[in-house]
């Protein structure tokens, strides 16, 4: 296989989610000491993923301390995760209004906007965490994903490599100079980028979806399945790594095991069966 089979897989692509704040514990009203408690409780399910619980505890917080801008930031991260935008959106907003100058929270909302398409909106609001906070390693990458998006692959680049340089350990930055470079077609740079981000994060399931696109793109199938493998194991309802599996399969020959990834893609999204009918009729024309 030639590197051409990289045009027929699909890479995924992560925003840098801040992650939870905790709540002060310093001279408090009765009310606000509640209010902080529940706050750090719902930061302990969260991890676990106990969406519930977690949404009950910062419920309950908000109610006893109303102003409370960790409240409605981590709520906001919770409903992030979960795909609930336009509540996290709203809470994010909250956060905002109640402390203006908070940094992550700006970060966060850009990746809310990002995902709506709203790309004007997303870099503003990383130039907004960046001039609140210079070192904002999130914000940085955030920033060079929307760079990219508008086409300014220098700029992106840059942001990458100064998130980074200021947290050498976020996986998400070396996810996404990973796609940056996938993107451009420098596949050696995005596989050990992909390689950090493992590192880094073990459990970051996309990385391991776009590994594996390097390594089908290297010819380098047998790597390639055995990382949408462990991807699917981490993150069973992600459409794309079922569809980038198929393709594989699918240039090994092995119709069989093509034919049932392809419909587990589309059982989860529908809308990639035009992408995917595409890329089938070109792998066969390419085994």
């Amino acid at each position: 296989m030639v590197r051409k089979s990289l045009s027929l897989l699909v890479p995924v692509l992560a925003i840098c989610l801040t992650v939870l704040n905790a709540a002060s514990a310093g001279a408090q009203t009765p009310k606000k000491e509640i209010a902080t408690s529940y706050v750090n409780r719902g930061n302990t399910w969260f991890p676990g993923d106990d969406f519930q619980r977690a949404l009950k505890d910062y419920d309950i917080a908000i109610v006893f301390h109303p102003n409370s801008a960790t409240s409605y930031y981590n709520r906001a991260v919770l409903l992030q995760v979960a795909g609930e935008l336009d509540e996290a959106l709203a809470d994010y907003n909250k956060a905002i209004e109640i402390k203006p100058r908070y940094a992550s929270a700006y970060c966060n909302r850009a990746g809310i906007y990002y995902a709506q398409g709203r790309i004007d909106e997303a870099l503003a609001d990383c130039n907004r965490a960046i001039e609140l906070d210079s070192r904002h390693a999130g914000a940085y990458t955030n920033r060079g994903v929307v760079r990219s998006a508008k086409g300014d692959l220098e700029g992106a680049l840059a942001d990458h490599n100064k998130a980074i340089r200021f947290n050498p350990h976020l996986a998400t930055a070396y996810f996404n100079r990973g796609v940056f470079f996938l993107n451009q077609g420098e596949l050696k740079l995005a596989l050990t980028d992909f390689d950090s981000a493992i590192e880094n994060a073990p459990s970051l399931a996309m990385a391991y979806v776009n590994r594996g696109n390097v390594r089908a793109a290297l010819a380098n199938l047998d790597a390639a399945l055995a990382d949408y493998d462990r991807a699917i194991s981490l993150n069973p309802h992600m459409a794309v790594v079922y569809y980038n599996r198929g393709i594989a399969y699918l240039l090994l020959g092995k119709q069989t095991e093509a034919e049932r990834d392809f419909a587990r893609c589309l059982e989860l999204d529908s809308s990639l069966k035009s992408s995917l009918d595409q890329a089938v009729t070109a792998a066969k024309k390419r085994r």
